[in-house]
């Protein structure tokens, strides 16, 4: 009996063979098939060694044997392609041992330079490296913002990242710039990562800046000082400093309250060269301040600055300033720097021409 549904169940169709033993009926695909106008059709593969139908032994089609044999290639040639690749689990699992892994190396050519000088630093092995990788200079100790200066990896300067560029070994000459005051510095790799901020990766060994040296052969102490330790306000502070390395024309001097470590909001400031119009680079000098009249009393001090690729450095700090409030009966100093600008005349329009 056939089964119902319109289809036929294999093991059913095994027991309908003919005189000859062989099977005289299709293989259906499908286990049952809705009657219908659309019946599935069986694909028949009863195929005879002699390609007729009935009589003889049956056995698969020439295309099947080759797929069968071209997949059983196939996997063997991905299996030895495995295990010779490095990387791969087959060349790190051999004898059951995994292959040591490769870690990043970074060293410097020099252990102690002067400022001013130039070393190498190079990396090895530096995995998944950016175009936008870049090496910064620090102090030892200091936070991610406090750098001196930096270099893209990738093209060994400052300027537009290349993305296309990166190198996973390889090493780049630097300097460290000649204002640096004596003591450790160190670079350090840095990468953006998310939301375009900057991260610390890896960090190169640490390295000693000797003190500058002047041309009689005597080290340099930058120093600044102040002449009186206590003012009000209202008064004039006088500042002076000495022995900077490499002044520049940017180079001023600030006063800030004493727990203020971020250099942003100084209470009064003044370039070097105590002239806005003339601005000058000095070794040495001095400066008067003038102390706001409403300056709240507290602890100050004063700071003097010399800019390193765009950004401004302390080179010096001075002893703590006091200041006080001014006497109740004190008048506000006239102001040291008068307002110059001078308005231009604007001529009345013409009136216009009669018809």
């Amino acid at each position: 009996m056939p089964p119902t549904g319109g289809g036929y169940h294999p093991r059913e169709a095994e027991g309908r063979r003919d005189a000859n033993g062989n099977a005289s009926g299709p293989i259906p695909l499908a286990r049952a098939t809705p009657p219908g106008p659309h019946v599935m059709t069986a694909i028949n593969l009863d195929v005879t060694a002699s390609g007729r139908r009935g009589g003889g032994m049956t056995r698969p089609r020439a295309w099947h044997r080759a797929c069968r044999a071209l997949t059983t290639s196939a996997i063997a040639a991905a299996f030895a392609f495995a295990v010779a690749l490095p990387g791969s689990v087959g060349a790190q699992a051999q004898g059951g041992v995994p292959a040591p892994a490769v870690l990043p190396r970074f060293t410097n050519s020099k252990a102690s330079l002067a400022p001013g000088a130039t070393m190498v630093i190079t990396w090895r092995n530096l995995p998944r490296p950016s175009g936008s990788d870049m090496a910064a200079l620090y102090p030892v100790g200091a936070t991610i913002d406090e750098f001196i200066t930096w270099v893209y990896l990738a093209t060994c300067r400052q300027g537009l990242a290349v993305p296309g560029i990166n190198w996973a070994t390889a090493s780049c000459t630097v300097h460290v710039p000649d204002p640096s005051l004596a003591g450790n510095y160190e670079w350090r790799l840095l990468r953006t990562l998310a939301f375009h901020q900057r991260h610390e990766m890896y960090r190169f060994p640490a390295f000693t800046v000797t003190a500058a040296v002047k041309a009689n052969g005597k080290p340099y102490d930058t120093a600044v000082t102040t002449k009186s330790a206590a003012v009000v306000g209202g008064d004039l502070l006088h500042v002076a400093w000495k022995d900077v390395a490499d002044p520049t024309i940017g180079d001023w001097i600030g006063v800030f309250e004493a727990d203020d470590d971020s250099n942003l909001l100084p209470l009064a400031a003044q370039p070097t060269s105590c002239n806005l119009d003339v601005p000058r680079a000095l070794e040495a000098g001095t400066c008067p301040l003038g102390i706001p009249f409403d300056a709240v009393p507290g602890t100050y001090e004063v700071r003097l600055f010399t800019i390193i690729d765009g950004l401004d450095h302390v080179l010096a700090t001075s002893e703590p300033v006091e200041v006080g409030a001014p006497p109740p009966d004190a008048t506000p100093p006239r102001p040291m720097v008068t307002f110059r600008a001078t308005p231009t005349p604007i001529a009345p329009p013409e009136p216009p021409a009669a018809p």
